[in-house]
């Protein structure tokens, strides 16, 4: 439910983003994302994955500190921000295609494909920012551990 939520508000803010595009009649996001947007979500994904990697050694610490953690809830969101990674840029290649086909044509094409492409840039960035924020909350937590350690 969580996610059908999320997935809802980035469709209409990226509905939003389009519609100001094309109010100011600037074609720059849309050509930029569809130019540009798997390359930019592969490297979303590689800064995403150094940046579990930290957060996955991080654990390993703490549970070997303090065996009674359990963080399998955070190992289960790990794993399903690099899946939800992967779809975004299955999702981005599809709507790629779709946009650029000469065989599928309809009224609003563009506009639709306009409205996915930048609805997934702003799944990717958020997921790159719960990403950011776990690393804080890891590295405040081991500071407050090592200030009770004291």
């Amino acid at each position: 439910m969580k996610l059908a939520k999320n997935i809802s508000f980035y469709i209409v803010l990226a509905t939003i983003i389009t519609c100001v595009g094309y109010y100011l009649e600037s074609e720059f996001l849309f050509t930029y994302l569809q130019k540009n947007l798997i390359g930019l979500l592969l490297t979303l994904l590689a800064i995403n994955i150094a940046s579990l990697g930290l957060i996955a050694s991080k654990i390993q610490d703490i549970v070997l500190q303090l065996p009674g953690f359990d963080f399998s809830e955070t190992i289960k969101e790990m794993k399903l921000s690099l899946k939800e990674q992967i779809a975004l840029i299955g999702t981005a290649i599809v709507t790629l295609l779709l946009q650029d086909s000469e065989k599928i044509c309809f009224e609003y094409k563009e506009h639709v494909g306009n409205v996915v492409l930048v609805a997934i840039l702003i799944y990717a960035i958020n997921i790159l920012w719960d990403t950011g924020k776990a690393v804080f909350i890891i590295i405040e937590n081991i500071q407050n551990l090592n200030n009770n350690e004291e």
